[in-house]
């Protein structure tokens, strides 16, 4: 009878043991968000601005240090605002901007909008960043953009610290979430998206073809998480011309 208490109150001690040592581990690993509000910030960066995975994780390691991505967040006082923080003058660019484009600057999209212009046209402000962005898309240049985005563009107090830093989560938390390099509907990743992509979609589908992660997520054209033959039919869909890909984006 003492022996299987002891062997209970063993297995229980044992038990917590294991529960406290797995907490702090998932608790002491950072995991990238991938929330609606990031991807759209993600997607927008590769898609309308033309950077590779490793600048928009750069990117990305900033927008979170800045705002948490809360489009809506006041900062130094009010002076502040948006996802980029945007600094008393460029604040007032922000609503200037986007008054005269017809975009709220109280959103992520008119935000999003200011960003890209502010980069194309105010390169005295955000000292040639976009040249600084032109990084190899791996993980040292994810922590190069991270870098060169916070000591260019945000420049804090303290940026070369500060810089580091946000190189090293765009190379070691959004990298490896975000580094997958597919384009939508290119399944077979020759440059063009036609029926030898959707035949191998249907061929996946029916378990007689292996596709790695990138492929499906080229091949998931409608975000259901699934590769099938409503795919396969979109796909066809564009290499005939009668839907933009730009639409499954």
């Amino acid at each position: 009878m003492h022996s299987k208490k002891y062997i209970k109150k063993a297995l229980i001690v044992l038990l917590t043991l294991i529960t406290v040592f797995s907490s702090v581990a998932v608790s002491g690993s950072a995991a990238a968000p991938t929330n609606n509000t990031v991807k759209t910030i993600y997607n927008f960066l590769i898609d309308e601005m033309g950077l590779n995975s490793a600048a928009a994780c750069g990117v990305l390691a900033n927008i979170e240090k800045e705002s948490d991505f809360n489009p809506q967040l006041y900062g130094d006082n009010g002076t502040s605002y948006g996802i980029c923080q945007w600094h008393n003058g460029r604040f007032d660019n922000l609503k200037s901007y986007c008054n005269k484009n017809g975009y709220s600057w109280k959103t992520l999209e008119g935000q999003l909008h200011f960003l890209k212009y502010e980069l194309e046209t105010q390169k005295s402000t955000t000292g040639y960043i976009l040249d600084k962005l032109d990084v190899p898309n791996t993980a040292q240049g994810a922590y190069t953009a991270g870098y060169n985005w916070c000591y260019y563009f945000e420049r804090p107090s303290n940026k070369t610290a500060k810089s580091e830093t946000r190189g090293t989560n765009a190379r070691d938390v959004y990298w490896p979430v975000y580094k997958l390099v597919y384009n939508l509907g290119d399944v077979n990743s020759d440059g063009k998206i036609n029926s030898a992509d959707a035949l191998q979609v249907l061929e996946y589908s029916v378990g007689s073809l292996n596709l790695n992660l990138s492929q499906k997520k080229a091949g998931d054209l409608d975000k259901n998480g699934k590769v099938n033959s409503q795919d396969a039919l979109i796909i066809l869909s564009v290499s005939a011309g009668k839907v933009s890909i730009n639409n499954y984006k």
